[in-house]
């Protein structure tokens, strides 16, 4: 599993950050989260295969998450695409997206598939599932859950305790069977484990709130907006401050925190995020527009 944070800048882009959009690559399928402008731009940039995304979920309907979609849609028209896309997004995601392909002159060569859908939903893709979750910005807003599905995994250091080494007979075991071994019996028990699947969350806008802690609990990967030091979160109603988005990370128990959604203010001095973060979690790093991030797969001995 691999994540880009693709876009990064909060409302308005700058010289070297396009808005909001994140990508991630899972067994050869691509999944973006929001669409912001400059999206396209950074995705051929860095050669992420823009053909390639089968889904895409937007935040919510504010410009910066969704302005990149009608050139993104449109490029892949050109380029020939003939896989369906499906886009996923908060109630009224259906009529914004039909009044967005209802502009200028457009033929799709291609079938776009457009569901409103609600917390609770689960979409569910080859090996993982993408849970909905609601926010709080104004407006009707996700944060997103993607979660890989749990797999069964032989332990190798109780194998090597065994004398299993790689035995073949390991693929028994996961499926369930006993096998004998040196004159004696092992059980799937012995030596297999079920192991919950990598979980990458993403915030979209939000103010801090118990959902988005709730929903954010032993992910991996935390991709979450900080739109301003925590001096300035009066004057920002419906966002997070650094300094919060390092409390939601603690809270919430992560891996790794990653600032995104940065106001323009900040140019050149992001570093001043990060060290707010980092007052309360300590595994921080700050987005950049094609920055990519590995999410190892769970292992039994870790």
């Amino acid at each position: 599993m691999r994540v880009w944070t693709v876009g990064s800048s909060s409302a308005v882009p700058t010289a070297d950050r396009g808005l909001a959009a994140n990508l991630i690559e899972y067994d050869g399928e691509r999944i973006l989260f929001d669409c912001g402008e400059g999206t396209q731009r950074t995705l051929m940039k860095e050669k992420l295969g823009l053909m390639k995304i089968s889904r895409i979920f937007i935040s919510h309907w504010h410009a910066d998450h969704f302005s990149g979609l009608l050139g993104l849609i449109q490029t892949m028209e050109l380029e020939g695409r003939e896989e369906p896309l499906y886009i996923y997004g908060p109630p009224r995601t259906e009529e914004f997206t039909e009044k967005i392909l209802d502009t200028g002159y457009f033929r799709r060569s291609y079938d776009i598939f457009v569901q409103d859908i609600v917390e609770g939903e689960e979409i569910v893709g080859e090996g993982y599932t993408v849970k909905p979750f609601e926010v709080e910005h104004g407006v009707n807003a996700f944060g997103y859950s993607f979660e890989e599905a749990s797999t069964k995994k032989a332990n190798k250091e109780k194998m090597k305790e065994l004398g299993l080494g790689s035995s073949p007979k390991v693929g028994k075991l996961k499926e369930g069977e006993s096998i004998e071994w040196n004159g004696e019996t092992v059980t799937p028990d012995q030596v297999v484990e079920e192991m919950p699947g990598r979980k990458v969350v993403y915030s979209g806008d939000t103010e801090k709130c118990e959902n988005m802690i709730e929903n954010a609990e032993d992910a991996d990967l935390l991709i979450h907006e900080a739109t301003c030091l925590h001096e300035m979160i009066d004057d920002r109603k419906g966002h997070t401050s650094a300094l919060q988005a390092g409390e939601i990370a603690s809270e919430a128990s992560v891996d790794k925190l990653v600032l995104t959604h940065f106001s323009r203010r900040y140019r050149n001095n992001e570093e001043e995020l990060r060290e707010e973060a980092l007052k309360e979690f300590d595994d921080v790093e700050l987005a950049q527009d094609g920055k990519k991030f590995e999410v190892k797969p769970h292992r039994p001995e870790e």
